[in-house]
């Protein structure tokens, strides 16, 4: 019987060519979306510093975590995991479909900022779908190897999900703001 890390290695392939290979359901086109996020306002150019805070920093704190302190995630944890993820899955699709009506307005700034925190909220939806997935992969695991590299992944995008999060508040709080006007 293969080692459980091969077996992980053919079901991440499998889901990564079912998200990004099938017309239907290719979230690569959310991920470019949430990359022109990161623009500069004023100079319409890609933000290294957010490039930097929402993708490297997470790899690079989930390594030190990982190795570092030595915190890799045992089954209690990804059960909890789970349901973190699985709730802020619930919490921001319902908070996705409330922000749908906001694209109608006037404003341009207010309707780009709209937009924005919409590609976010779908990002981190897909991130925790991933994240939970993850989570129940380190359940069903009895490798340790296979469970280090699990753990690094939930890392890594939950602190992608908690700096997404962070800005979709500013975000939201900016409209709640622009419309107390």
């Amino acid at each position: 019987m293969p080692s459980k890390i091969i077996l992980i290695v053919m079901a991440m392939v499998i889901v990564c060519m079912m998200l990004f290979g099938n017309k239907k359901v290719r979230i690569l086109s959310v991920l470019i979306k949430q990359l022109q996020v990161f623009k500069n306002a004023k100079t319409d150019k890609i933000s290294v510093w957010d490039i930097v805070c929402f993708i490297f920093f997470p790899i690079v704190l989930s390594v030190i975590i990982t190795f570092g302190f030595g915190s890799i995630i045992d089954d209690t944890l990804a059960g909890v995991l789970t349901t973190v993820f699985a709730f802020v899955f619930t919490v921001l699709f319902g908070f996705a479909a409330i922000l749908v009506g906001k694209l109608d307005c006037d404003n341009e700034i207010e309707k780009q900022v709209v937009g924005e925190t919409f590609v976010s909220i779908m990002t981190s939806n897909i991130l925790s779908l991933i994240a939970s997935i993850l989570s129940i992969a380190i359940i069903i695991t009895g490798d340790e190897k296979a469970k280090l590299i699990l753990t690094i992944c939930v890392y890594i995008f939950s602190f992608m999900i908690i700096m997404l999060l962070l800005m979709i508040s500013k975000r939201t709080f900016i409209i709640y703001c622009e419309n107390k006007k």
